[in-house]
């Protein structure tokens, strides 16, 4: 999948990804099959942690930068094959710098075969005064197949002054394996925006996040166990995404505890109804 940048954002489309991972599964355990990874990112090894499924490969991205800064570009590619079950997380908080005009780029494309089960679960980004981030995720479902995608913001003045990052520009396209476009959104949103507490942007909420649960298995009963999540200092809900790619959960919050429980939750409530 070709990306179409902003100015401040090109690259070399020849260039290899920052990370590329491939999953295999054999006699039902997952693994990872093939692997290319150059600065700023590292791979931890793979991990099999889960006492339910566990056959699940998980694998955790790591920056060795201190996090994102002006002018930087990361990409990856995961591909996981048919019926292998892959879990890719960031272990903690990602820095994104105070930049001076210009901006750093995140892509990812996820490719799921037929009846993979793939999770890209991001930790928070930080977004400094000044930073300008553009990130993009495209992901290719095969039939019964299923992606969980969370993205996490929040802003930070470390001195405490009230300033603003500068902008956040982010974009997720799903598609099927004919390459038809199922669902596309894109979010865009000026730091002054976001820290002057504006109805429809942030209101009075400090942290947002989305987890993106996309399947065109159908789920029973999971619109209802996502709209029932709850808590003290919350705002949550759930809609249906179009071309029956499956659901986003988004919740706005106090601070980023309240909303990492209720993406936990999400999260169960996502893998709970659509067990094998």
């Amino acid at each position: 999948m070709r990306w179409s940048m902003p100015s401040c954002a090109e690259f070399c489309l020849t260039e290899r990804h920052s990370f590329e991972l491939d999953f295999a599964s054999a006699e039902g355990r997952s693994f990872v099959a093939r692997q290319y990874v150059r600065y700023p990112v590292h791979v931890g090894r793979a991990l099999y942690t889960d006492p339910i499924d566990r056959g699940r490969c998980t694998v955790f991205l790591q920056s060795v930068s201190g996090g994102l800064f002006e002018h930087d570009t990361v990409t990856g590619r995961i591909a996981v094959a048919s019926g292998a079950r892959a879990h890719v997380a960031t272990p903690a908080s990602t820095i994104v710098h105070t930049m001076r005009g210009g901006c750093a780029t995140q892509t990812v494309d996820i490719d799921a075969g037929a009846g993979a089960r793939v999770e890209y679960l991001q930790a928070p980004q930080i977004l400094f005064p000044g930073s300008h981030l553009h990130t993009r995720i495209g992901v290719k479902l095969g039939e019964g197949a299923l992606v969980l995608v969370s993205e996490t913001y929040l802003a930070h003045d470390p001195t405490a002054c009230g300033a603003p990052f500068a902008l956040i520009d982010t974009a997720i396209d799903i598609t099927g394996r004919d390459a038809r476009l199922l669902a596309r959104e894109r979010m865009r949103i000026r730091g002054a925006d976001w820290l002057a507490a504006q109805p429809g942007v942030s209101g009075g909420f400090s942290v947002q996040g989305s987890l993106w649960i996309l399947t065109q298995t159908a789920c029973a009963g999971l619109p209802d166990a996502l709209r029932a999540i709850s808590g003290e200092g919350l705002y949550a809900g759930a809609s249906a995404l179009p071309g029956e790619a499956g659901w986003v959960f988004r919740a706005l919050g106090a601070d980023a505890i309240v909303v990492g429980k209720a993406m936990a939750a999400a999260r169960v409530a996502a893998l709970g109804s659509l067990q094998p």
